[in-house]
């Protein structure tokens, strides 16, 4: 995702299970240690001819989208909604506009019939997710604050008789539809590995998320602007989404998703 990248299917460098083969508490260093070995194509590296030149390239992606997000995401995005994404493979945080200006690449084949049923399975719960988290800005701009909590409660797991479990909210679950969908309509059940695409699609999703949890705490603070920022950035997350899966959605597939107004 250099300024004239394009993503492919074939991007092979493997950064989360290079982290996963080193101890928790190492550097960033020793991470770009590990993968100056470990073949890639991806953005400007494409010119690299070098295992270090490699390296350097992938390293400097990292470093322009502010380094590795292990607060967050955890030292092996454990701590995301789908761990298997785009940043757990290579590193890398692309931003709504790079997926939607940049990511090029043919789109991954998927059968129609394959497409067809994962759309039938998730696509009602992401019409109506779509709808309430538009209909969320209303609750934030009202300073409703309890309403705010309540579409955003990610639900708790019940411990025996004593305390029944808790389901998440439409929106938590609606986020999930999304990761879930994406298999389907960006995948094959004969690819060898997940697509590029598909990669790309649940760290949309995961960013999302993230944003959902920003709003949660700006309306724990009451703190409006915060809140009203971190929807913007979900939204935006979100559009990149349903644009990326619009494209394998056919009219033999349904109607494609349409998008979130942005304030």
């Amino acid at each position: 995702f250099g300024p004239a990248a394009t993503a492919s299917n074939d991007m092979r460098v493997s950064v989360g299970p290079v982290l996963r083969r080193l101890d928790a508490t190492a550097g960033i260093a020793a991470v770009f240690v590990a993968i100056a070995t470990t073949p890639f194509s991806l953005g400007r590296a494409a010119w690299a001819e070098t295992d270090l030149e490699r390296r350097d390239a992938l390293a400097a992606q990292i470093e322009k989208r502010g380094g590795l997000d292990t607060e967050r995401r955890g030292q092996f995005n454990e701590k995301a909604l789908f761990q298997e994404d785009f940043y757990y493979k290579y590193g890398l945080r692309p931003r709504p506009e790079e997926v939607q200006n940049k990511f090029n690449a043919e789109m991954p084949y998927s059968p129609v019939a394959r497409r067809y049923n994962g759309y039938s399975k998730y696509g009602s719960r992401i019409r109506n997710g779509i709808t309430t988290y538009a209909s969320l800005r209303k609750d934030i701009d009202e300073a409703n604050w309890q309403g705010v909590k309540e579409a955003l409660q990610k639900g708790s797991k019940g411990q025996g008789d004593a305390v029944k479990p808790v389901p998440p909210s439409e929106l938590r679950s609606f986020a999930r539809a999304l990761g879930l969908v994406s298999n389907s309509l960006l995948q094959s059940e004969n690819d060898s590995s997940t697509t590029a695409a598909n990669l790309l699609a649940r760290h949309l999703v995961n960013e999302a998320y993230f944003a959902m949890d920003d709003i949660e705490a700006a309306a724990a603070a009451s703190d409006k602007a915060a809140a009203v920022a971190a929807w913007q950035a979900g939204a935006e997350y979100i559009n990149a989404f349903i644009g990326l899966v619009n494209r394998n959605i056919t009219p033999k597939v349904g109607d494609q998703f349409e998008f979130i107004v942005l304030g």
